[in-house]
């Protein structure tokens, strides 16, 4: 019965290593706005941003490397703003009309584990806002290559193991 017990402590760290997963950690906003993101995934917003020149910094982490999408949707008004710049983690985020004084940017940017950066600067003519979105995807981690490759493997020895014990027989 080894073979029995290989397959019950492979199975056994396996799901000790599921059970590890990474740490998440929330963001911080540096200005009047406010952001929800945990884990690399989730939304940024300022409003009602009064008039003058201001700036929001946002910060994330993620536990792992993998890719970031974030985008930036904003009103050009007299009232609202008139120069938007935005970067992430240095990268500057260009923005193009999407319609009318609708303005939209985005950027996609593989990023390492650990802490993010978004910048927001602009000029508010008293009743500025900005929203955004920020998604990031994973690489998969080495548990979870180990884990798909050890599931291959159990189903290729189950396989192996069963007998064909079928007999047909036809009658007459």
């Amino acid at each position: 019965m080894p073979g029995r017990q290989v397959l019950i402590t492979s199975a056994v760290i396996a799901s000790a290593l599921a059970v590890c997963a990474p740490a998440q950690a929330a963001s911080t906003f540096a200005g009047d706005g406010s952001s929800s993101i945990v884990n690399g995934t989730g939304a940024f917003y300022d409003s009602m941003i009064p008039a003058g020149m201001f700036t929001d910094t946002i910060e994330f982490s993620v536990g792992s490397a993998g890719t970031s999408d974030v985008g930036v949707l904003y009103f050009k008004t007299v009232a609202g703003i008139t120069d938007l710049a935005a970067s992430f983690n240095g990268t500057p985020i260009t923005f193009e009309e999407v319609g009318g004084v609708l303005f939209a940017g985005g950027l996609s940017k593989s990023v390492d584990a650990g802490l993010q950066v978004l910048t927001i600067t602009g000029k508010s003519g008293g009743a500025g806002a900005y929203s955004g979105t920020a998604m990031f995807s994973a690489i998969p981690e080495v548990a979870t290559w180990l884990m798909m490759i050890a599931g291959i493997g159990f189903t290729g020895f189950a396989m192996r193991q069963r007998k064909a014990d079928a007999k047909v027989s036809y009658a007459f």
